[in-house]
């Protein structure tokens, strides 16, 4: 049929945008970026995954002829989707100068770090406040739930909505009440925010940005019915061979035909799985249907025995609908209906569901899929049709014929289904199990219906369904006629157990992985469901240690506290001033890398990468990808100034070779790749779009070779780097390292009557920072200059490395960096990688040259904390007392050394934790494989140490069978005792730390009803632990431990300019130097600005890194602005009552300077390997946290329940941020310890967490319910500016007290098991892990083992 070809018309902040010829394949987000310049809507992951690109769609609904607002993934939704519509952004609430409420009050609850996750999350709960009705904790923790923050932990952005919204009245603008909690019942139309709101000031701010534009709603009102209309793209896409074709029918019988003339058309709604596989797999279909306008598709009709929904219905509103449905029928019947709800709260996040249709989840035919086992075990009917075959009913048991595929015939489209009621003496329960409970693809899902005759309990019908555990939804026929017949009775599952595995035969090499995880979750599903029944059928069949099998985990309300103490005398130092950026970034006004302003010529670069992990380059050709229109170039190896072929990669002036410390990393690789992911080349062209899509079309071939990918791998083939470090003290010291007698007489050696041996595996763990690496390199056009825009923590090396590839003088090159979207260590080297590529590039075409990986690249090519493996041997007294630790670290390195010599070096010197041990030997080797190289991260091994170092206090502890806490205090180390490093612990507070701990959270009391639970349930366990935590402060590397600041003071107005060599990446290193400055001046924090890091203000700056960048840069700004507040004395002597203004006048008319560099070095840092002597950290920072989880042992499920945690941060500059710090601390490493596990395949070395999808970081209901913070009063640091001490790293490893609480859950029910022996629990504490652990009958019954030399579908590194 012929449709109409239109322009695109929608409405963007109030404004009017018409498109003639708008491209169907692009995405809202980039719509907004780069044609409308609004960049406030950031990008983080491309796959609505981390809500970073949220913004709040307004869309009329014929049903309820209004307008509806709902949050949406700006990134997967077409921009041709918004036809008719009204977009608001970020930049619509507010500005820094007029914040709207909700803006506002997420900065002044210090709710906003880096930043770059804060707009999305601005706009899920503005979509919320329009939405409100109640509920309020609830619904702020659940409109949050597909959005994501790697710094806060989240506590205080929950805590500023809450607030916000729980104290403000609800008042209807056309009445001034409203008696309906928001729900209007007058006869005013109330679909906008200036009709119903949450006020938080007086009223809401109006605003026609906001506001459904009246034009918009006369159009809707004046003509309801959907119109039929093309939009055809006017050039070749970039992501198609030709031309993309939009059809907007206006109906259902239009759509029909279009699918008639059109078979292979795609047909479009919310794009949640279209959208990435366009974006991810380069979907190709010349047709594009969107019909999640057709009112036909949207129908939710009542009937006498079941549901009819329309294929178009979003599963927001199919819970709406539902949850109506329940409430008028009868209890048996609402059972099915109740199932789907329970699934439908742990669906993907709530931009997803207010967007994905019940259709399209059920289409893309998912073996995983969250809602097909529940079609299929309640005999759901799909209604199909199409102008071919007419009408079909299909029954969803015969939907699913194979992997991603459906019964439909071409050109069929789903138009509803029919969900029965459930009838008398039915029961039915859906389940779930994934990796994070919120918004997380399942691992396995079930669905269950039986019919059971209460008066015999005999089974008369039974449809088990599962999804994860076949190529398709599967229903278990062998289980399901096996338990027609039987009684319902206890052992009913022991019986069906075997039955069930035949019907889910999988191998130990299955695609998914998990395989004993996922049959042990069939069958533990199934029993609770038979609990479940038995409970509905009598209160009393089910015995009372058994109940708790029943109902899922569930997460106490939110609560928190923080303890701190503020200075009286009002000095700026030590109040919590909300953070430097904070306004700017509530507001989308804060400029990352990417938000900076096209440059005229600007291109745009992609990386051509690896397919192999370790080959011999055949070939390289670019043809193909050169035709592709818009492409500029291709650059590689030989486009670097200098570079020649027979150059060696171990010769130094090598320029396509780099590194941070040893030069061994090409730039750009020329005759073996040794990853996955490896930049061979780039493309450069005139879109990002188009880079992508030609950087794909690169030919490479490749003469494969034999990779080392894991740590056993490595040590089995003897792959290490040729540096290994050694730690000995006590008696095992040899040689220079001998320094006394007497330190290997004081408790010798044979004093060790008792002795363990053990190992720790501990994965690595991705950075996850919201803003990828990103880099903007700008050719100045003479004399050779560039400057370089980077998201880095390192602008100096940087600049050097830039300077070697190109082959200029560093004073040639400027570094600048404005802030970062955060950084935890992965931008302190890997950023450098990224610039030097894309300054080859600007070098080459002379143009500015722009490259923002995407999240799937960064994933691959900057590689993870890196990965440990720890094996111990420690002696001991029969008291409990530690004689001697015998340990060897090997970490994963990956294929270059990068800085994980320095990594093993601080896992090695924190291997101690907090306990003295007088005879102490450890060996630390990198291993080297066909990975990326592994980086900085949060804590540089000090956390691998320090839970190597948990491990064997716990296994010393469990062999003498007595409580950790009493063998924890035995050992801690006393004021100035030696560590095995031989430095003094003169300034030792911890034990006041460790009693503050146990006290406020009132550990012992809590034990003991820890305890009590447990004996009483035996499906769900607690688990409660104290845990130290022991910190050094300095750069392992001495020449890091300096830095430098420029302080300027303008004579015009008294305006104070700082410089400093660190960069801001959301830890508010800025907000603390102008606290430093405003006091050193003694002027008001207003008068300071600082704008940004350049290696042109400050040079030879350390990299931002190792916790100490508050000390130091604080210690530089400091002694400059003294040195001016010194000059500027005098005048002030004279001059007492002269404003601030009127003294910087009068020094400048008598010509004095008013600008002054400062420069500071760490001193007494002497620490020598070789002896093992001298000072190797200028100071320590001490804490401890107690913790208590929940495990249910049937699904490995876990929540968090309380942790309390207690750091001794000396008088802190910036109580609020250094709270921040320490919760976001605690969530990272919690993340770490348990949800976030970095798979690669065995086989290939390809990662397979590279995404939001596969790849889990904690989300706001996964930390602790009850997060209470305690910074120790009264503490001081006289190594450190203004008696602080460093907060960034040394709270993560306080999140590994889940992962040991967790271990004391499982413990319970193993020793319920009958399993009382030490047991080794790896890190992370996954789902799959904590399950398998309890070790119950299940895990006999679910063993696979491989056959010969069979490998698992994934592995950790």
């Amino acid at each position: 049929m012929k449709l109409e070809i239109k322009p695109l018309h929608f409405f963007v902040n109030g404004e009017e945008i018409i498109d003639a010829k708008p491209d169907p394949t692009e995405s809202l987000i980039d719509y907004l970026r780069r044609k409308l310049q609004l960049t406030g809507t950031k990008l983080g992951c491309g796959e609505g995954g981390c809500g970073s690109c949220t913004v709040t769609v307004s869309s009329y609904e014929e049903k309820e002829n209004t307008f509806v607002h709902r949050s949406v993934n700006a990134c997967l939704a077409p921009v041709c989707s918004l036809d008719g519509k009204h977009v608001v952004t970020i930049e619509a609430l507010g500005s820094a100068k007029n914040p709207h409420p909700i803006q506002e009050a997420l900065a002044t609850s210090h709710g906003s770090q880096c930043g770059f996750c804060t707009p999305g999350i601005i706009m899920s709960a503005y979509s919320l406040s329009l939405n409100n009705d109640g509920a309020i904790k609830d619904e702020v923790n659940a409109s949050l739930d597909g959005n994501l923050c790697r710094c806060t932990g989240y506590r205080p952005i929950v805590e500023g909505f809450t607030k916000l919204l729980e104290s403000a009245p609800k008042i209807c603008s056309k009445s001034g009440n409203c008696e309906n909690e928001g729900r209007c019942k007058d006869d005013h139309a109330c679909d906008d925010i200036e009709d119903v709101v949450s006020k938080a000031r007086s009223i809401w701010p109006q605003s026609s940005k906001t506001k459904v534009p009246e034009l918009l709603r006369s159009k809707h009102e004046a003509d309801k019915w959907p119109k039929s209309y093309m939009f055809s793209s006017a050039v070749k896409s970039t992501n198609a061979e030709s031309g993309v074709k939009w059809a907007h029918p206006g109906s259902l019988s239009e759509l029909l035909q279009i699918m008639d003339e059109y078979p292979s058309a795609k047909i479009v709604n919310g794009n949640t799985e279209l959208g990435i596989e366009v974006r991810f797999k380069q979907l190709r279909s010349s047709v594009w249907i969107y019909a999640s306008d057709l009112p036909e598709l949207k129908r939710v009709e009542v009937k006498a025995d079941g549901v009819s929904v329309g294929a178009g219905v979003t599963l927001t509103s199919l819970q709406h609908e539902l949850k109506k449905v329940v409430s008028s029928i009868e209890e048996y019947a609402s059972r099915g209906i109740l199932a789907i709800l329970d699934n439908l709260k742990y669906f993907a996040g709530t931009q997803i569901r207010n967007v994905a249709v019940l259709g399209g989840n059920i289409i893309t035919a998912s073996p995983i899929s969250d809602l097909n086992p529940i079609w299929v075990a309640l005999d759901v009917v799909a209604v199909v049709q199409s102008l071919k075959y007419g009408i079909r009913r299909i029954p969803m048991k015969d939907f699913f014929v194979g992997y991603r595929k459906t019964a439909l015939q071409t050109s069929e489209v789903l138009i509803s289904i029919f969900i029965p009621f459930t009838k008398q003496h039915e029961f039915a329960k859906a389940y779930k199990q994934a990796k994070r409970r919120e918004d997380d693809i399942a691992i396995v899902n079930a669905a269950f219906r039986l019919t059971v005759d209460p008066s015999t309990l005999l089974i008369s019908y039974a449809s088990l369904v599962f999804g994860g555990m076949a190529p398709t939804t599967m229903r278990a026929n062998s289980a399901s006629d096996f338990l027609i017949g039987k009684r319902l009775s206890a052992t009913l599952v022991n019986e069906v157990s075997e039955v069930l595995m035949k019907d889910m035969p999988m191998s130990f090499s299955t695609p998914g992985g998990q395989v004993e995880y996922r049959k042990a979750l069939s069958i533990s599903f199934f029993s609770k469901f038979v609990l479940f029944i038995q409970s509905q059928l009598s209160e009393t069949s089910v015995a009372r240690e058994e109940r708790s099998a029943i109902e899922d985990i569930v997460r106490p309300p939110v609560t928190a506290a923080q303890t701190y103490q503020e200075p009286q005398d009002g000095s700026i130092v030590g109040q919590s001033v909300i953070h430097l950026s904070a306004m700017k970034q509530v507001t989308g006004e804060a400029q990352y890398l990417d938000d900076i302003p096209s440059y005229g010529s600007e291109l745009h670069a992609a990386f051509v990468m690896s397919s192999q992990a370790h080959a011999k380059i055949l070939l390289v050709d670019p043809s193909e990808a050169l035709k592709v229109v818009g492409v500029k170039g291709y650059i590689s190896a030989k486009d670097i100034p200098s570079w020649k072929e027979d150059l060696s990669v171990e010769d130094p002036h090598n320029p396509n070779i780099i590194g941070p410390t040893f030069r061994d990393e090409e730039v750009f690789a020329t005759k073996e790749v040794v990853f996955v992911g490896q930049p061979i080349g780039l493309i450069v062209a005139d879109s990002p779009a188009t880079a992508q899509l030609a950087s794909k079309l690169v030919q490479v071939k490749y003469e494969p070779l034999i990779p080392v990918l894991t740590i056993e791998d490595a040590i089995k083939a003897g792959s290490f780097f040729p540096y290994t470090k050694v730690l000995r003290s006590g008696a095992f010291a040899v040689g220079p390292e001998i320094i006394s007698e007497q330190e290997a007489a004081d408790v010798p050696l044979s004093a060790a009557t008792r002795h363990v041996e053990g190992e720790m595996r501990i994965a690595g763990q991705e950075h996850f920072y919201l803003e990828t690496n990103a880099s903007l390199v700008v050719p100045k056009g003479e004399d050779d200059e560039y400057e370089v825009f980077a998201s880095t923590q390192n602008p100096t090396e940087t600049q050097h490395l830039v300077s070697h590839v190109l082959g200029v003088p560093a004073n040639r090159i400027v570094c600048r960096v404005k802030r970062l979207g955060g950084g935890f260590g992965g931008k302190e080297t890997r950023s450098c990688f990224l610039s030097c590529a894309v300054a080859v590039a600007a070098h080459k075409l002379k143009k500015p040259v722009r490259y923002a990986l995407s999240r799937e690249e960064d994933m691959i090519l900057s590689g993870t904390r890196h990965p440990f493996l720890g094996k111990y041997r420690v002696g001991f007294t029969e008291e409990g007392r530690l004689v001697s630790l015998e340990l060897e670290l090997f970490a994963n390195g990956g294929f270059s050394m990068d800085l994980s010599l320095a990594v093993v070096e601080r896992a090695m010197s924190h291997s101690d934790n907090v306990y003295k041990i007088p005879h102490v030997s450890i060996l630390g080797r990198v291993c080297k494989t066909n990975l990326a190289t592994n980086t900085a991260f949060r804590g540089f091994g000090g956390p691998q140490g320090m839970m190597v170092a948990e491990a064997w206090i716990n296994h010393v502890a469990d062999s003498l069978e007595r409580s950790v806490d009493e063998i924890r205090m035995l050992n801690f180390y006393k004021l100035n005792q030696l560590t095995h490093y031989r430095q003094p612990l003169d300034d030792l507070h911890f034990e006041r730390v460790w009693s503050e701990v146990m006290t406020t959270s009132d550990f012992l009391t809590r034990k003991a009803a820890v305890e009590q639970y447990n004996r009483l349930n035996k499906f769900k366990k607690r688990g409660i632990i104290a845990m130290p935590t022991k910190f050094g402060i300095a750069f392992t590397f001495r020449t890091f431990n300096q830095a430098g600041a420029l302080v300027h003071v303008y004579a015009s107005d008294g305006s104070v300019l700082v410089t400093h060599g660190g960069t801001e990446m959301g830890q508010g290193l800025h907000t603390k130097m102008i606290q430093i400055a405003a006091a050193a001046l003694g002027v008001p924090i207003s008068k300071v600005h600082l704008s940004e890091t350049s290696t042109a203000t400050v040079p030879n700056t350390s990299p931002t890194a190792a916790s100490i960048s508050s000390d130091i840069n604080g210690m530089a700004v400091k002694f400059a602005c003294e040195e001016i507040a010194s000059r500027l004395a005098p005048y002030r002597e004279r001059n007492p009552e002269a404003s601030w203004e009127s003294i910087v006048k009068m020094a400048y008319l008598d010509r004095v300077n008013l600008s002054a560099n400062g420069f500071y070095r760490v001193p007494d840092l002497t620490y020598d390997w070789t002896t093992n002597q001298g000072r190797m950290f200028s100071y320590f920072t001490y804490g401890a946290a107690c913790t208590e989880v929940e495990i249910d042992t049937l699904t490995g499920d876990h929540v968090v329940l309380r942790t309390d945690i207690v750091m001794d941060i000396g008088t802190s500059i910036n109580p609020a941020i250094d709270i921040g710090q320490i919760e976001g601390a605690f969530a990272q490493g919690q993340g770490w310890c348990t949800i976030e596990q970095p798979l690669i395949s065995p086989n290939s070395g390809v990662v397979l967490t590279r995404g939001p999808g596969a790849y889990k970081i904690p989300g706001f209901r996964d930390v602790p319910a009850d997060f209470r913070v305690n910074i120790v009063k009264g503490s001081r640091n006289i190594r450190a500016v203004h008696s602080s001490k460093a907060v960034g790293e040394p709270p993560l490893f306080l999140g590994a007290s889940v992962f040991w609480a967790v271990k004391d859950a499982i413990k319970s029910a193993r020793h319920d098991n009958g399993l009382k022996d030490w047991f080794k629990l790896d890190c992370p504490a996954t789902s799959e892990r904590i399950r398998i652990a309890c070790g119950d009958w299940i895990t006999k019954v679910v063993r696979t083992d491989p056959i010969g030399d069979e490998k698992p579908w994934s592995c950790e590194s």
